[in-house]
C-alpha cells in the first residue's frame, strides 16, 4: 500500500517528478523499476498486499514442516515468529 501511495503523491511531491517517487529522485534513479509498475492501481495494491505476505508465509512453512521440525523446536519457531 505504500508503494500505491509513493504513485499517488506524483507532482505534489518534493521535487515534482510525475513519474517517481521522491525517494527515487533523491538517490539518482532515471527510471521506474519493473516491480513498481502496476502500483499506480489501487486494486493491484490490494491484491499485492494479500499475496505478498500469503506467498512468504506458505515458503517459510514449507521449508518448516519439510525439514521435519517437531517437538520444542517447532514451539521455539512458531513463538518466536509470532512474536515479530
Amino acid at each position: 500500500m505504500g508503494m500505491y501511495l509513493m504513485r499517488q503523491i506524483g507532482p505534489r511531491g518534493v521535487y515534482g517528478n510525475p513519474l517517481l517517487p521522491d525517494f527515487m529522485v533523491f538517490l539518482n534513479w532515471k527510471e521506474l523499476p519493473w516491480f513498481w509498475l502496476g502500483f499506480n492501481h489501487f486494486a493491484f495494491a490490494l491484491m499485492m498486499m494479500a499475496l505478498v505476505p500469503a506467498a512468504l508465509a506458505f515458503v517459510f512453512g514449507w521449508l518448516t514442516f519439510r525439514s521435519r521440525v517437531t517437538g520444542v523446536y517447532l514451539s521455539i519457531i512458531t513463538q518466536r515468529s509470532a512474536t515479530r
